[in-house]
């Protein structure tokens, strides 16, 4: 074999080593970041955090006159649905549908001291009632590669302005 062709293999293969190894790299990634996103569920250190942290395959979500209504597939990590905001102390009840197909799935309300409340874990239907004092509150979702829906109602007796935005 001539030399010019010797050279050419030579960086042929390390032109597909270096391919095949930053393949291999970025796949290692995906699954180290989906394990960690997994590993998000029973902690509540992570789940008190301010950003969010989550992938899904699928997510369709509509939240309106005090209802959230959702349906998604491939859910891991930790997202913000909604924050509360609290005028006074009062008491606030949820009532919910939730279905969980696969993987495991919570909705936690999270309070100003960054407390978790769990208001609902896995397949339910139910209601909750928790007595809020006055502040800001967030509702967020915990996922681990799940799949499902889920509907529910917020309702109090006193006024708490639900909103999609922190800022509002």
């Amino acid at each position: 074999m001539k030399i010019k062709n010797k050279f050419l293999l030579v960086l042929y293969l390390i032109f597909l080593i270096s391919i095949m190894c930053g393949c291999g790299l970025s796949i290692n990634q995906d699954q180290n970041e989906n394990s960690n996103k997994k590993n998000m569920y029973d902690s509540n250190d992570k789940i008190v955090q301010e950003d969010n942290n989550n992938t899904y395959v699928t997510c369709k979500s509509n939240i309106k006159n005090n209802e959230i209504e959702m349906k998604y597939g491939g859910f891991s990590g930790i997202d913000t649905i909604c924050f509360l905001e609290v005028k006074e102390d009062t008491e606030i009840t949820f009532d919910y549908d939730s279905t969980v197909d696969n993987g495991k799935f919570k909705a936690v309300l999270i309070n100003p001291k960054n407390e978790v409340e769990t208001i609902l874990e896995g397949t339910e239907q139910s209601s909750k009632t928790i007595k809020l004092t006055k502040g800001k509150y967030r509702f967020r979702n915990v996922g681990a590669n799940a799949d499902g829906k889920i509907r529910i109602s917020v309702s109090s007796n006193s006024d708490v302005k639900i909103t999609k935005d922190k800022k509002q």
